[in-house]
């Protein structure tokens, strides 16, 4: 029998930023190509509705929570470098470095036609304001050189 490697905790997070990466930007140019950039929209739509029933199961009904939350994921899934600040009526999630970017950056290098401002508006409008709204929060961001800074209100 052949033994499998263990892959360090900064490889395994550098993998699945490219999978998280590769799978959404592939299937957002697939559905735009196919079916109009509505449809795409609608996708987003109906993926943060979803989030936000699991965020809702998880108790995530603060700011705070919600940031708390969505720092966990990206630094420990992916790597990211990540604060949070704030209480139950504002919270801030600033992503010094955010490690999908990173991975997209990279990835637009070798041919993947993507930008920086597709991407991050894409993570921030596409994604974030819609859970954000589903549960009962406004959330704003201000892009950063190395990521973004969220501020989640209720």
């Amino acid at each position: 029998m052949v033994e499998i490697p263990e892959l360090s905790k900064e490889e395994t997070q550098k993998i699945a930023s490219e999978m998280f990466v590769g799978i959404l930007v592939g299937t957002g140019a697939y559905i735009r190509q196919k079916l109009g950039p509505e449809a795409e929209d609608e996708l987003g739509t109906m993926a943060a509705q979803g989030c936000a029933m699991n965020l809702n199961a998880l108790g995530v009904d603060t700011p705070l929570k919600y940031a708390l939350h969505y720092a966990t994921m990206s630094k420990n899934l992916h790597g990211s470098d990540v604060e949070v600040e704030g209480d139950s009526e504002s919270a801030i999630l600033d992503t010094k470095t955010c490690a999908t970017l990173k991975a997209a950056m990279e990835f637009k290098e070798k041919g993947m036609p993507i930008s920086r401002e597709e991407y991050c508006r894409g993570c921030i409008d596409g994604y974030h304001k819609k859970v954000a709204a589903n549960i009962g929060m406004n959330l704003a961001a201000t892009f950063t050189e190395g990521g973004c800074r969220m501020t989640i209100t209720k």
